[in-house]
């Protein structure tokens, strides 16, 4: 039985006042949980159309910096052609001269005086290794000391 009489417990008008203390610790957990969930990093680096990076497990977010992209036709930079994988495959020599040129006038602007600097590499999953090689090769030539391969997250 309950202490209080009866037209106390309902309200004086006949209506019901629920406890408000659940309700805020609800609305308090769903605020924690949308806070944490939430990606306020956003979208660092843009693929190419026809870039299809391979699967990782990593859990390190992509830091931005010098990118270079490997699509199946052509290697990419600021979204412009820089040579194309036929005439790159076709040459003897480890030097990607187009590549190269540009990665100079690039090492000048994502150089800092306190770190090494440093290049991106998207590579799509079905580009043979030879070319990623060239690649890697002229960046190192260029004076791109620090490499790092962009992979999708596993969902």
């Amino acid at each position: 039985m309950s202490i209080l009489p009866r037209n106390n417990r309902q309200g004086g008008d006949g209506t019901f006042k629920p406890q408000l203390t659940s309700l805020v610790d609800v609305m308090t957990i769903l605020l924690v949980f949308l806070i944490k969930s939430f990606s306020t990093e956003g979208q660092i680096v843009t693929q190419a159309k026809d870039l299809q990076l391979p699967i990782s497990t990593s859990e390190k977010p992509p830091r931005p910096r010098c990118a270079v992209e490997i699509t199946r036709k052509a290697v990419l930079a600021d979204g412009q052609v820089i040579e194309t994988l036929d005439k790159i495959a076709g040459s003897d020599s480890l030097l990607v001269p187009p590549l190269f040129s540009w990665m100079k006038l690039e090492r000048a602007k994502c150089t800092d005086l306190l770190k090494p600097p440093e290049v991106m590499i998207q590579c799509d999953r079905e580009v043979e290794f030879a070319i990623v090689k060239k690649v890697m090769f002229t960046c190192s030539k260029a004076g791109f000391i620090d490499f790092s391969v962009l992979v999708l997250q596993e969902e």
